[in-house]
């Protein structure tokens, strides 16, 4: 007899309104990368509800309309708001934009390190390119800006740090090698510096989401057959990700840490 799924195989988006206010995060400077859609959209607009002022950094091609409306939700929100084009596999890139938000802003209090890039090509067919690619953008893109964020906030007493992990840096995953390698890079990286700059006021944390329903990933998850299988053998709950369910747990971690 064959098993049957013990969870539901319908995947939802949850759309839920929540009053982040209480956080007491008002005035803080927060520096979302990758922040036009997805996760580090529903991050900016989640701290900005709080109370935070953001710096929305993106790569400077595309999505220039998505971020726009972002910029105009948050300042919605009676917030500062600043976009700095990023291509944040370029390490000059990232430290210019941390230095601007110090500029523009004053200081440097949050920092999510969201952006990031993947290809779906099988282990065989990775060509040198698509490697130096994703790890350039998902793993050494991180560092730098975690490395020019604590230079930042060091000096004017401590600071927050949280870096957009995966669950493909845990459990392994079927053309996903090079990003699997670098996220669990991520994990460990953020380890190293929490324990390095701790006593220094900065806390560096990780969130490794599982399946995210994001406009990058909907040619994915809109294959036929990958929602059966998904929510049938690889996800308890029965549904993927929504980037909103990851907003209130961080909001909390920034205000509490």
């Amino acid at each position: 007899m064959a098993r049957r799924p013990i969870v539901s195989t319908v995947s939802r988006r949850i759309d839920v309104s929540v009053d982040y206010s209480s956080f007491g995060l008002t005035d803080k400077i927060a520096i979302v990368s990758g922040a036009s859609q997805g996760i580090g959209r529903a991050i900016a607009v989640g701290l900005a509800q709080a109370g935070a002022h953001l710096v929305l950094a993106k790569h400077p091609a595309g999505r220039h309309d998505e971020i726009a409306e972002v910029k105009a939700e948050i300042e919605r929100l009676g917030r500062r708001v600043l976009i700095v084009p990023t291509d944040v596999s370029e390490v000059d890139q990232v430290r210019a934009m941390i230095e601007e938000t110090r500029k523009t802003m004053g200081r440097v209090d949050i920092l999510v390190n969201n952006a990031g890039w993947t290809g779906t090509t099988p282990a065989l067919d990775v060509t040198e390119d698509e490697y130096d690619r994703t790890m350039a953008s998902s793993m050494k893109s991180v560092f730098f800006a975690c490395q020019a964020a604590a230079r930042v906030m060091i000096p004017q007493g401590g600071g927050k740090i949280i870096n957009i992990g995966s669950n493909f840096g845990v459990v392994a995953f079927q053309g996903r090698s090079v990003y699997a390698a670098a996220k669990a890079g991520v994990h460990h990286l953020s380890r190293a510096l929490s324990l390095e700059w701790a006593r220094q006021g900065v806390i560096v944390n990780v969130v490794a989401p599982c399946i995210t329903e994001t406009d990058s990933r909907k040619p994915i998850l809109d294959r036929p057959g990958y929602k059966e299988w998904a929510t049938s053998q690889m996800l308890p709950a029965g549904r993927w990700n929504q980037p909103s369910d990851l907003v209130g747990s961080r909001t909390w971690w920034w205000a509490m840490s």
